[in-house]
């Protein structure tokens, strides 16, 4: 039976350590690595409920006490977990206090998408810690069903973390019911049938009517586990199907961003509004901006939402991130993976250059603003610096968008808007313009009558608001003036909201000049509009003129402007420039660089410092309990394990008295009568003599006694690595080979 009882102490351990761990994978898939940041957590539920049993052996039952004694070990763990992924905090140890105070904080105002750092990971390390070590103690003190409780209200958590980069917690819910048959099947069978799940049923006395039928008993027994395994399956797969991302697709209730309740970084003032740069660029087209080497694409530089009357203004709402990406909701139907090395020269702002929809940045920290898909340098401007980046750059054409309809729900109508004070004429030109058919009909031909009544003019005055809107514009069929593509852009964008259409501006660089190797300058800075339909996302139109005044500088910029085919119905994102080819050669792939080899050795210390003890007290345990030949047998083979590790040498033939007699010689303070007692208590064992629980009481204190007395005799550096002696387990896994 002691065997049996030993394999379910392990499974019921492991099991909670698995519940516990549930919430993991949801966890993770919020770090730009989630592997590492798995591991890391899962080695957390490992290590708390190890730490856990072992304080509650050791204070005997004292859960709540054995609670706080594995504290120090998690800050031990938090320290280490700083070193290997440091934050913005230097040091281990300061790196793991700033880590405690701020992680959740910085948990909420960071993209879903987060590096792995220590100040990142603290939150999650701790309630998984928490959760098994709180586990364990319910565990321990026979309530099998709220032992299921911490991991549970861990995982409702982690499914309203990350709605957006963590998928249907179907696997996770699966663990939590899976752990909980095996806690149950593995409960004490001595216990009262209900009591081991964790549930109190009050039963009449039926003293006076007689013995109750026997089989009674089992039916009862089989329906608390079958109640407790449904409570089990039901909290966490609820949770996992309300919040977990991508399971209610259809329904008109989507989980809430918590990160969307926090305030986040807005930016700077002066990064407001890079589509005035254009008009003055365009007067001077050959200054370089960046070196780009990789296939020939488009970068997009900005995105600008929110129109006030006067001006364009982006989003505001930037996250910090990782080297990985989050994708936005509506992903194109078709793009090709395009990688570009960006070399910065004097582009001014934090605004990055990215090829498409960006994927991955490595080499620069950026801050992401997921729905616009447009980064900024968390670090200072961008001038200067170099990267890599990889985009999903969208390859449109006309058919993706015949049929599509645009989105009008709620979060879109900011998309509409247009503030007061609107020239009287632009409705009227709008509703001319787009004339009537579908949504991409009446885009397409907005773009077209912008290109076919006006000229490109470089080096006209700057300015998009409704005052140079209101000079610029002229019905449909009438000759109108030159102007850049800084009024170009803010013009269809603005119309196509006075037409009922959902627009934005964006702005970003042509491919620039060269082959592999390019220069883009300030003449390859560029603007267009982009409408927004449903299961597409954002399609870019172009509403740049290709024909120039006669003064306008013809440098290699600005001849892909003078190129283009008649106007079409198709969208005119080809005409901002090459989209790429088969998708580049950048860097893919996680990078976990040198700093992922320090995991490894970093776990084996960790388990050394914490298991050599863990198993030094397992040993103890027999101490204490069994028959009282066990515990002579288990106290002799620690004290043959003990003058070892002293380094004492001790015959292999040497008796249970000769040893004795050995350790009064080597321990001159000790009593000889009590230890030839212990000898012949021993031998008495071995040759089947008598023993009673009271020799068995004697023969370990005073096992105890000569091991402390042992331990102080020696040198200094052999005291400090007494507990840590990885030579002691196996010496007491093989007695047979000790000294007899």
């Amino acid at each position: 039976m002691g065997a049996v009882n030993r394999i379910r102490a392990a499974l019921s351990s492991a099991a909670v350590a698995l519940a516990s761990a549930a919430s993991a994978p949801l966890l993770a898939a919020g770090y730009d690595r989630p592997l590492p940041a798995f591991t890391v957590l899962a080695v957390t539920a490992a290590l708390a409920v190890a730490v856990t049993s072992a304080a509650y052996r050791m204070l005997r039952g004292l859960g709540p006490a054995a609670i706080l004694a594995g504290l120090p070990v998690a800050a031990v763990w938090l320290v280490v977990l700083a070193s290997w992924a440091p934050g913005p905090v230097k040091g281990p140890v300061p790196g793991a206090a700033d880590a405690v105070l701020h992680s959740g904080a910085r948990i909420l105002t960071t993209s879903p998408r987060a590096p792995v750092t220590v100040d990142l990971l603290a939150f999650p390390v701790a309630a998984i810690w928490l959760a098994a070590a709180i586990a364990t103690v319910l565990r321990r003190d026979g309530r099998v069903l709220p032992a299921l409780l911490p991991g549970a209200l861990l995982l409702c958590g982690a499914t309203a973390l990350n709605p957006q980069a963590a998928g249907p917690g179907y696997w996770s819910a699966a663990l939590v019911a899976a752990c909980a048959a095996v806690l149950l099947a593995a409960a004490p069978r001595a216990r009262p049938d209900t009591a081991s799940a964790g549930f109190t049923v009050r039963v009449p006395d039926l003293a006076d009517a007689g013995p109750a039928p026997a089989r009674r008993r089992p039916r009862a027994r089989v329906g608390a586990m079958v109640a407790a395994v449904a409570c089990a399956v039901a909290l966490p797969g609820a949770v996992a199907a309300v919040g977990g991302s991508g399971m209610l697709d259809d329904w008109p209730v989507k989980a809430a961003d918590p990160r969307r309740a926090a305030e986040a970084p807005e930016a700077p003032a002066e990064e407001r509004n890079p589509l005035a740069y254009l008009s003055a660029w365009s007067a001077e087209p050959d200054a370089p901006l960046l070196n780009v080497s990789g296939p020939k694409t488009q970068l997009r530089w900005a995105v600008l939402s929110e129109f006030t009357g006067p001006t364009w203004l982006p989003d505001s709402t930037y996250l910090p991130s990782g080297a990985t990406l989050l994708p936005p909701a509506d992903m194109p139907p078709k793009t090709v993976r395009t990688s570009v090395r960006v070399s910065v020269g004097r582009l001014p702002g934090r605004w990055v250059p990215v090829p498409g929809i960006p994927t991955r940045v490595d080499g620069l920290a950026v801050e992401q603003d997921q729905e616009s898909g447009t980064l900024l340098s968390s670090d200072g401007p961008v001038a200067g610096r170099k990267y890599a980046a990889t985009g999903e750059v969208p390859e449109w054409s006309g058919s993706q968008a015949a049929g599509a309809v645009i989105d009008s729900g709620e979060q879109y109508q900011r998309y509409l808007r247009l503030p007061p004070g609107a020239p009287r004429k632009l409705e009227e030109i709008a509703l001319a313009a787009a004339g009537d058919g579908t949504a991409h009909q009446r885009a397409s031909r907005l773009a077209a009558y912008l290109r076919a009544s006006y000229t490109f003019k470089p080096g006209a005055p700057g300015g998009h608001g409704y005052a140079e809107l209101a000079k610029l514009l002229v019905a449909p069929g009438r000759r109108g003036g030159g102007a850049t593509s800084e009024q170009f852009a803010s013009a269809f964008a603005v119309l196509a909201r006075a037409a009922g259409l959902p627009s934005r501006v964006a702005v970003g660089f042509g491919p620039g000049s060269g082959d592999r190797e390019r220069v883009v300058r300030t003449g390859d800075a560029v603007a267009w509009g982009e409408i927004y339909f449903r299961g597409l996302g954002w399609v870019p139109y172009d509403p740049n003129p290709r024909e120039r005044t006669q003064a306008s500088p013809q440098t290699g910029s600005g001849k892909r402007i003078e190129e283009g085919d008649e106007p079409s119905d198709g969208p005119d994102a080809q005409d901002l420039g090459d989209q790429g080819g088969a998708g580049g050669g950048g860097r893919s792939g996680s990078g976990s660089g040198p700093e992922g080899l320090l995991v490894l050795p970093a776990l084996v210390l960790l388990a050394f410092l914490i298991g050599a003890p863990l198993l030094g007290a397992i040993r103890a345990r027999r101490l204490r309990r069994g028959a009282a030949p066990d515990r002579i047998r288990a106290a002799w083979t620690e004290l043959l394990v003990a003058t070892r590790v002293a380094g004492l040498p001790v015959p292999a033939s040497a008796t249970p008295v000769e040893m004795a007699e050995r350790l009064a010689r080597e321990l001159p303070r000790t009593d000889p009568a009590r230890l030839r007692r212990v000898g012949r208590l021993v031998n008495a064992v071995r040759y089947g003599g008598s023993v009673t629980l009271e020799d068995a009481a004697f023969t370990v204190a005073e096992v105890r006694s000569v091991t402390a007395a042992l331990r102080r005799s020696r040198p200094l550096p052999r005291r400090l690595l007494w507990w840590w002696d990885p030579r002691a387990p196996l010496w007491a896994a093989q007695p047979s080979r000790l000294p007899r």
